[in-house]
């Protein structure tokens, strides 16, 4: 098994939508969900998971990484645009943006035998829409026997369904969906490895070109804590207290709701989280994590960075 390998959890209706489900998640060390958003077309099934909303909030609000997945009914290619069609217009109504993975789940027996075209347009489609991260779900036999073909495929990472085998049986398979009986507090759900991190790491890229800040000019702030100055923007993806300082023991100065834009000055990697410093007023400074982090590296997102993103440096 490949040394990078977090779990991620594929949910769907049939499981809980409530914040003690999705923090009972990261207690068992899942790092990222992938929630099922759509199935059909707007005059096809027309579904949408009714409790979708509902669990991107719960999940960001865990501190998870979100992600979502449209179920394939399609069978020709006008069919797989009008369903990535109904697929964006969710996507865009929830608020997801595109360093999240948008997956296509094809499985059906109505889909077509190959479905290597259908499913390209449909991804195509996505990516044209503005979210380049993509993938493709389905279960081994039909990589196996070419109704995918891997050669072919706009997505690269694959994500596949094998249970009860000790590898995934597909070579170069990103996510491997190994169980569908995974205990959350009684609950059984769907589990799977990143094997490459495509689901647990988000991309650090600004219009596709790495920051990267070696160069930083750095402080030793009064506590002994090592950061590096850098002028950005940080967008919350869940409430967030902001702090007179950068411990999780310092006062507060408000509770920051979802989706609030901070300007910040610099960042530091300590006690396991990564902090930003937002200047204010009278030359003080406001203190907020944008995540958590382990032995220098970054291991989730509070929410997405605007003007530049940093590299994980610690100093």
């Amino acid at each position: 098994m490949p040394k990078y390998c977090e779990l991620v959890a594929d949910i769907a209706s049939y499981q809980p939508d409530t914040l003690a489900f999705f923090r009972s998640l990261r207690v068992k060390k899942v790092r990222a969900v992938i929630i099922k958003l759509t199935e059909g077309s707007a005059t096809g099934s027309a579904y949408v998971n009714p409790k979708a909303a509902m669990q991107v909030k719960h999940a960001l609000e865990a501190g998870l990484l979100v992600h979502v997945y449209h179920y394939a009914k399609f069978r020709g290619q006008q069919d797989a645009k009008d369903e990535a069609d109904w697929f964006i217009k969710h996507v865009r109504k929830l608020g997801i943006t595109s360093n999240s993975v948008l997956a296509l789940d094809i499985e059906d027996k109505r889909n077509n035998d190959p479905a290597t075209a259908d499913a390209n347009t449909f991804l195509q489609r996505v990516k044209s829409a503005g979210y380049p991260r993509v993938d493709v779900y389905s279960m081994a036999s039909w990589f196996w026997n070419g109704r995918l073909d891997v050669r072919q495929l706009i997505a690269k990472n694959l994500w596949v369904a094998n249970y009860g085998v000790p590898a995934p049986g597909v070579a170069n398979v990103g996510l491997w969906q190994y169980t569908n009986v995974f205990d959350v507090d009684g609950v059984k759900l769907d589990m799977n490895y990143d094997f490459n991190g495509f689901y647990t790491k988000l991309p650090l890229t600004v219009k596709n070109k790495v920051v990267t800040n070696k160069g930083l000019d750095n402080f030793i702030d009064v506590l002994g804590d090592k950061w590096f100055y850098q002028h950005g923007r940080f967008t919350t993806h869940t409430a967030i207290r902001l702090r007179w300082g950068a411990k999780i023991t310092s006062g507060i100065i408000t509770l920051l709701p979802a989706n609030s834009v901070i300007d910040y000055d610099a960042y530091s990697f300590h006690d396991g989280y990564i902090w930003l410093r937002q200047p204010r007023s009278n030359n003080k400074f406001g203190y907020l994590v944008s995540g958590e982090e382990h032995e220098g590296h970054r291991t989730n997102y509070w929410g997405v960075f605007g003007k530049t993103v940093f590299s994980e440096v610690s100093g």
